[in-house]
């Protein structure tokens, strides 16, 4: 499903939906930007065909399978370095729409599931103990650790070639990681613009479009999450359709969430009376285009009259609609993980966002 189908239609809350790019570069008139994420993405398909391989093992014709992957793919990536300006406007999410072709052309769904499954398990055994610490806090002091814990989730990243080896080699876990985050000022550091807005109960109707598997759908966006319901807002969140590296999907999502919430009243409550709800994106890339998003989401937007949009990870909030903007409040949040998008926001890698929008009804 990379371009199905499928009813899509654009995010019903997007500004100026017919100028809309998903990406902020067009890498087609771009050649530097082009020739480094060509690099970037042949650089990251080794240890991509690595997983599929370990993920698949012992299935027929693998072999065979791995190579059309390796092939489609690489043909893709030469052409458009050779003739860039045959394509039209090129983003960095044609590219990753072009692996998943190359995937499925191989036969090779969810690639990362173990590697998720993984990160999930050992997410959800520190769940208890980091609710606990939250509760604890008070609200301002509460607020604060969520988002840092959002930041420090979302280092779980196998698509970002700085971090992939750290999960190899089991180099890196949530706790420590946010203990080491950048002290604030972030690179982008909205966030006292955004918690007076918060505090003051401003926010009735929150969509949350969510990133990766593991610690940060697990120890990040939900206590995120819960704490909007807390304080009495609805929460939708919208994950993936359809895999995509290790990003969380929407099936996945609602067997997470009904499982936390049987020992936590505010997540099960909150599932009993309709203000926490799961719908699925449309999308399966680690970037969105959010002129197409799925029926079932832009109902949803609809019916709940959202006010505060989050974008989660730099793939959602940096790669893609950085310069997207909505007629709600939005926030765009996550951690820098890659060298090319450091470079290009003037700051390194494992600098911190926190970009707030305030809502433009224009």
């Amino acid at each position: 499903m990379i371009k199905s189908e499928h009813h899509f239609q654009p995010l019903p809350i997007l500004c100026n939906s017919e100028s809309y790019t998903a990406c902020p570069i067009d890498l087609s008139k771009q050649s530097g930007h082009l020739g480094y994420w060509v690099h970037l993405f042949r650089s990251h398909l080794p240890k991509l065909l690595a997983e599929a391989e370990r993920r698949f093992s012992g299935e027929l014709n693998l072999e065979r399978r791995l190579d059309t992957a390796r092939r489609y793919f690489t043909q893709y990536l030469d052409s458009i370095s050779r003739q860039s300006d045959q394509h039209g406007r090129l983003e960095i999410i044609d590219i990753c729409w072009a692996r998943e072709r190359a995937l499925r052309a191989a036969q090779f769904d969810d690639v990362y599931r173990d590697a998720k499954c993984r990160e999930n398990d050992a997410a959800m055994k520190l769940w208890p103990s980091l609710i606990d610490e939250l509760d604890a806090m008070s609200d301002a002091e509460r607020m604060s650790s969520i988002i840092k814990g959002i930041f420090a989730g979302n280092i779980f990243d196998l698509g970002a070639t700085t971090t992939v080896d750290l999960f190899t080699d089991n180099n890196v876990d949530f706790l420590s990681t946010r203990q080491r985050l950048s002290p604030r000022p972030w690179l982008i550091d909205d966030l006292d613009s955004f918690l007076p807005q918060l505090t003051r109960g401003r926010y009735r109707n929150s969509l949350l479009f969510v990133d990766n598997a593991g610690c940060d759908i697990i120890l990040g966006m939900i206590p995120f999450a819960r704490e909007l319901l807390r304080r009495g807002a609805t929460v939708l969140l919208a994950a993936n359709t359809e895999p995509a590296l290790n990003d969380i999907t929407h099936r996945e999502l609602v067997v997470i969430v009904q499982e936390l919430s049987c020992d936590d009243a505010i997540l099960r409550n909150a599932l009993d009376d309709g203000r926490l709800e799961m719908v699925p994106s449309g999308n399966n890339a680690p970037l969105i285009d959010l002129s197409r998003v799925s029926y079932q989401l832009a109902q949803a937007i609809t019916r709940r009259d959202i006010d505060l949009v989050v974008l989660e990870g730099m793939g959602r909030a940096i790669e893609s609609n950085f310069h997207a903007r909505l007629t709600c409040d939005t926030v765009k949040v996550a951690m820098i993980k890659d060298e090319g998008v450091a470079d290009w926001l003037g700051g390194s890698v494992y600098d911190l966002v926190f970009r707030f929008e305030p809502a433009n009804n224009h």
